[in-house]
């Protein structure tokens, strides 16, 4: 589940944090240089496009013989995954807790950008953002 969570974040879909900061990569682009912010996006549907087949390989594709955990552990000469069997041994709880951590940042951030984003902004607003202003609006 974890792992769906992430990349669903790592997409870059609405409510995740990685929303937020393509979109304000992509309007900040599409002002300044429209081209580039084209070429943005496509490289999101492919980012997506990638994300995607990674899941469906990592959860519905066909497992071989040689890809299982078992055979890896055989074949460095310990004799089996976990316990001497192929199954992985279950999250810890520490492991639980960093991922819920990193679950509820993603999701903070993402419904509420404005936590990062009013650190963000008084500093675009110096005397050395002036001069680039200047420029892209030519």
């Amino acid at each position: 589940m974890t792992f769906v969570i992430a990349s669903v974040a790592s997409m870059g879909l609405p409510g995740f944090s990685g929303f937020v900061a393509e979109l304000q990569v992509l309007i900040g682009a599409w002002h300044a240089f429209p081209t580039a912010a084209i070429f943005a996006g496509l490289g999101i549907l492919v980012g997506v496009a990638y994300t995607l087949r990674t899941l469906q390989l990592a959860f519905f594709g066909e497992v071989k013989e040689e890809q299982t955990i078992g055979a890896v552990a055989r074949a460095a000469g310990n004799g089996g995954g976990a316990h001497g069997s192929d199954e992985l041994e279950p999250i810890s709880i520490p492991e639980r807790i960093g991922a819920v951590i990193l679950i509820a940042a993603t999701l903070v951030i993402g419904l509420y950008p404005r936590l990062l984003l009013d650190l963000i902004v008084p500093s675009l607003n110096t005397p050395l953002f002036d001069g680039l202003r200047k420029v892209v609006t030519l």
